[in-house]
């Protein structure tokens, strides 16, 4: 059985197929994307992966264990987590604070060892805080800890949201448009930064973005839906050629370096 895999997934909001017999499988340490016009059912899959949606008919299967029917928290107790289309952090609260909220969430921290401040829980807290910052330094935001989430750059939030995801201990990381909103600088750092997160953490990575320069170079394989169907899966040069992708998504206009 594939490191993870699902299949033959339907999503059906009433009358309408969301997501229609849709199957795929990604083996560890793989980089794939999922691309396709707006409202294809991208996002769906995602939600239907994370738990916030049950999917109608079909199976998701992660490390040999069907999740299916796993609400949220526990899919991201499991080993998976992703990032939004939109920018979810504590804006409020600082960079490192945003980091070490996720980091809670993956090490034994619990109320009743905070409201009796006792001694393992300093102690715990003061680990959760040194592996945040450790952890900043590795995604380029150390210099940045004390600063409001609130006010970083465009770019910097994007990063910090990915820094969030993975202070869980992801095994699978979904990346919801980590590029939207990027200019062509920022989204060469991100493509880097992506690798080296594969690389140095050993995760799978899942994306979804528009941005095709940025995909085509990025990913090792592509799947790409159209009204909620899968019309075509391969490498990027296989995608780029592809007829039925041409017409529903890149276009006829479309070049490969442009």
């Amino acid at each position: 059985m594939s490191f993870f895999e699902m299949r033959h997934v339907i999503v059906q909001f009433g009358g309408l197929c969301a997501v229609c017999d849709f199957s795929i499988a990604l083996g560890a340490g793989e980089l794939v994307g999922l691309i396709g016009p707006n409202g294809a059912g991208k996002t769906t899959v995602f939600n239907t992966i994370t738990g916030f949606i049950t999917p109608t008919e079909g199976d998701i299967f992660w490390q040999g264990q069907n999740i299916a029917a796993f609400p949220a928290h526990r899919v991201t107790a499991s080993g998976i987590a992703r990032t939004f289309q939109n920018i979810r952090l504590f804006g409020d609260m600082s960079v490192l604070e945003n980091v070490m909220v996720s980091f809670h969430f993956s090490m034994e921290s619990n109320f009743l060892l905070a409201m009796t401040g006792s001694s393992k829980h300093r102690g715990l807290e003061a680990e959760i805080r040194e592996k945040s910052r450790r952890h900043l330094d590795e995604l380029g935001l150390g210099h940045l800890a004390s600063e409001k989430a609130s006010t970083l750059a465009y770019g910097q939030q994007r990063r910090l949201e990915i820094a969030r995801a993975l202070a869980t201990g992801p095994k699978l990381l979904l990346l919801d448009e980590p590029a939207a909103g990027m200019n062509p600088i920022e989204t060469i750092e991100l493509a880097a930064l992506i690798r080296l997160i594969r690389d140095q953490y050993g995760v799978t990575v899942f994306l979804i973005e528009h941005d095709m320069k940025f995909v085509m170079g990025l990913c090792e394989r592509i799947k790409v839906l159209d009204y909620g169907k899968s019309i075509a899966e391969g490498t990027p040069a296989e995608i780029q050629k592809d007829i039925k992708v041409i017409k529903a998504y890149l276009g006829s206009g479309y070049h490969a370096g442009g």
